[in-house]
Formats: structure tokens, sequence, C-alpha cells
């Protein structure tokens, strides 16, 4: 399951893209965006 977030009603929605048409269940808009960490991860340059 992956987060989404609905850009229409900006309802949080758990969706497994792979088995599910990618769509609000509350609004049924149909453009979501994925949800991304709070913090970035960092990664050390060399």
């Amino acid at each position: 399951m992956t987060g989404y977030k609905c850009v229409n009603c900006e309802e949080d929605v758990e969706i497994d893209p792979v088995s599910e048409k990618i769509i609000c269940p509350k609004c049924s808009h149909r453009v979501l965006l994925k949800k991304r960490p709070e913090e970035p991860n960092t990664v050390e340059a060399k």
C-alpha cells in the first residue's frame, strides 16, 4: 500500500497502484500526489 493525497479534496488515501485504480474514493478525482517522507535521505558525497 502506498500513501497518496488527493489534489481536489486533500483526503489521505492508501492505494495499491498495481491492483487498484488511482482514484480518490471520496470525490472520484484522478489526480493524486504521492506522499514524500518528512526528512529526505542524505547520501555522503565522495
